[in-house]
């Protein structure tokens, strides 16, 4: 078998409500889908983290050439190859953002063609179902202002794990976390996100402040780069930090890894480098003692990978009462995650069991999005 071309395809979507995070609003979604064919007529579909117009100028520049009439089995060659070539652009970032949505589209192909899904070619076992977190409560937009009223929808949609987005404002985000504490009830999970927009100060602060609430997990409460500030927060506050989705390759993770940055490492597949690259990471982290909750954002072939992966990370410490990883399931505006394919997104989803990935593509919703 061989590639005989690999696409990449960007969807854009403008918003009718905009949603934002601690240091920006979102007006559009905007994702860059990776289609490989092949001489025997399989296709692959991936997806790329970030920047979508920057991937696909990538990959049609450098990365396609490269896979021209190459064997897809030999993904992790192929993997490799592409890593090596990026260095004139970084070893992070969009690059590899691109390097990871050709990657996962490598494994949809080997899947298809075996006639097996992806979680058993990544050597994992798929439980009954896996439960969802739902990532809730954006910033602005009528649809996020009464946060009581979201708190009501979510749980009648039988959501039990929740991460609201915290870090714009300090004083207005404790009051955040408490409301929503009290309007989801104690017997929900419920984490908060910063998305890097505090200091450590006013991340410990938050921490120290929001403690009554018994937060599930702190993420991204500081700039990435900031790893001493990392560990000197983890070190000072009771609620386990989280985080990783801004960290690139198995070389970019080794000292918040090593150094025991976080408590709680959050990989993005379609971002660090793809399945095995995320799988490598997360062995890493497991020596640490750091058990793995990958990072999921985006369409419905982000999930669909990320139920995939959840089947195989590493248990760091087998444990009777041990439950499955959760599945992070955005819940901001996407027409990409619902429409584009036939997975059954919800609270509760099980792993795709047809070959590959296990998803149709509806192409013409990329069509219908096509910038």
């Amino acid at each position: 078998m061989k590639i005989v071309a690999v696409k990449p395809h960007v969807v854009t979507e403008k918003l009718k409500t905009t949603f934002g995070m601690s240091q920006w609003q979102w007006e559009s979604r905007a994702s860059c889908l990776v289609e490989i064919v092949t001489d025997e007529g399989i296709v692959g579909w991936g997806e790329c983290f970030g920047p979508a117009q920057g991937a696909r100028a990538l990959i049609d520049s450098v990365f396609a050439p490269l896979l021209a009439g190459a064997d897809p089995f030999e993904h992790v060659a192929l993997w490799e190859s592409m890593y090596n070539r990026s260095r004139e652009w970084g070893r992070a970032g969009v690059p590899i953002a691109a390097i990871s949505g050709v990657e996962i589209a490598l494994w949809d192909v080997i899947g298809k063609a075996l006639g097996q899904p992806v979680h058993r070619l990544l050597g994992g076992r798929a439980p009954d179902a896996f439960h969802a977190y739902a990532s809730a409560f954006y910033y602005g937009g009528d649809w996020q202002d009464d946060l009581e009223a979201e708190a009501r929808s979510l749980l009648d949609q039988g959501y039990r794990h929740v991460k609201m987005k915290v870090g714009a404002d300090l004083r207005a985000d404790i009051e955040r976390v408490h409301r929503v504490r009290a309007a989801l009830g104690p017997g929900v999970l419920l984490a908060a996100d910063a998305n890097r927009g505090y200091t450590t100060a006013e991340a410990r602060l938050f921490a120290r402040e929001t403690e009554a609430a018994s937060l599930w997990f702190f993420e991204e409460p500081v700039i990435p780069e900031d790893l001493a500030g990392y560990r000197e927060l983890r070190a000072s506050v009771a609620v386990p930090i989280a985080g990783g989705e801004s960290m690139f390759t198995r070389w970019g993770f080794a000292e918040m890894v090593e150094t025991r940055a976080v408590d709680l490492l959050q990989p993005d597949a379609t971002a660090c480098g793809g399945l095995r690259e995320t799988l490598l990471v997360a062995g890493l982290a497991s020596v640490h003692g750091i058990p793995t909750l990958p990072h999921v954002w985006g369409s419905a072939i982000t999930v669909a990978a990320g139920l995939h992966l959840a089947t195989a990370l590493p248990v760091v410490t087998p444990s009777l009462g041990r439950a499955a990883p959760v599945i992070e399931l955005d819940q901001a505006p996407n027409s990409f995650r619902g429409t584009l394919s036939d997975l059954a997104i919800g609270p509760v989803m099980t792993v795709p069991q047809g070959p590959g990935l296990g998803i149709e593509i509806d192409r013409t919703v990329i069509e219908a999005y096509r910038a």
